[in-house]
């Protein structure tokens, strides 16, 4: 189970890298080195503001699941350069173990610890009194749209740009019939393979024993398709290394949240619906009508129930046509998908309409 995440984290990861990272031109950007503590550990980031003019508010990049490379890797940098050049400051940094930032690397680090690093860099941002520091707010993809709304309950956000963010529940099964389809499966086909992931699925929540989690899962097992996609394996008989791995894998996963017998699927966030409701500022929720990751549905009704009924906050939707849970253009829009012949643009109207928001929220000139 944690070993499909980590792959589906790497081509995500992979693929929002190849989007955003361009050659550098020349801008009119002022960068400084930023650094501050948590847990003991520095966390390596940096500062990038507009070098001609006082910013009004400072926006702290919030990437999603997996390992980061901001600094040598460059991550986001489009995306950086149309905020400052905007007049936002921006600021963003490695996670512990990742880029120049010590500490050893978590996949599992709970979002409650990773909305605590974050305030963390807002408590150091404070002090400094960066440029726009009066009003903070994120940009954040995919994870972050359980990161963000826990920031907000202990340091009230001023403003949110949310990117494929996520509803409270486990989101792997949605992928893979989503992507199962995309690579030509057909829908009762896709539907038993689903079927067989959410029985297995159910054992694994629940603690069943590791050999009725593999009889469970054994349509997938067998599936050419299915171990191509996602990493299954066919073993014939269980050996005492993965059964290890298994309840090892199963202890981390199941240390937060709750299976949720109505849905079958696992809660990360108990009462996520509250805690969205706790958001009063405005909020911005961006989503790829192809989205093959998440199913942004849900995600989008959720939103609508809960920021869009506080009268304290503002909540804006945009849904972008043939693109896919980056916001990249695509073809198939399956995750795995090399968009190397698009030149991995993002959906036409992507900056416009973050820059748009960003003005009518006098965030910017």
């Amino acid at each position: 189970m944690l070993r499909m995440r980590k792959l589906i984290a790497f081509t995500t990861i992979l693929m929002v890298t190849l989007l955003l990272i361009a050659p550098k031109v020349f801008s009119q950007t002022s960068s400084e080195p930023f650094e501050f503590q948590f847990e003991d550990k520095t966390l390596r980031g940096l500062i990038e503001k507009p070098k001609n003019q006082e910013s009004k508010a400072i926006i702290i990049i919030m990437p999603g699941y997996g390992r980061t490379d901001f600094i040598e890797g460059n991550w986001y940098f489009t995306l950086r350069d149309k905020l400052v050049a905007s007049g936002l400051t921006v600021c963003f940094w490695d996670k512990m173990g990742c880029g120049n930032s010590d500490g050893e690397f978590n996949a599992q680090q709970p979002v409650e610890n990773s909305a605590n690093e974050a305030i963390a860099a807002i408590q150091e941002i404070k002090r400094l009194k960066i440029s726009g520091y009066e009003k903070i707010g994120f940009w954040g993809i995919s994870r972050a749209g359980w990161i963000v709304p826990l920031i907000n309950e202990q340091y009230p956000i001023d403003f949110w740009i949310s990117v494929s963010g996520t509803d409270d529940k486990e989101n792997f099964g949605y992928l893979l019939k989503s992507n199962l389809i995309i690579a030509g499966k057909k829908e009762e086909e896709a539907d038993q393979l689903y079927e067989a992931w959410m029985l297995g699925h159910k054992i694994f929540s629940l603690h069943g024993n590791y050999k009725k989690y593999l009889n469970a899962i054994q349509p997938l097992r067998q599936d050419s398709t299915s171990r191509k996609l996602f990493g299954y394996t066919n073993h014939s008989k269980p050996n005492r290394k993965d059964r290890k791995k298994y309840l090892e894998n199963r202890r981390l996963y199941t240390s937060k949240g709750y299976f949720d017998t109505q849905s079958g699927l696992w809660v990360y966030l108990d009462d996520f619906d509250k805690i969205l409701l706790n958001i009063n500022c405005p909020v911005l929720a961006l989503f790829g009508a192809n989205d093959s990751q998440v199913d942004w549905r849900k995600t989008k009704k959720l939103y609508e129930e809960t920021i869009d009924r506080n009268p304290m906050s503002e909540l804006t939707v945009k849904v972008f046509e043939n693109c896919n849970h980056n916001l990249q253009k695509c073809v198939t829009c399956g995750w795995h998908e090399d968009l190397s012949a698009l030149k991995w643009q993002a959906c036409d109207n992507y900056y416009e309409t973050m820059e748009e928001w960003l003005k009518k929220h006098k965030l910017i000139e």
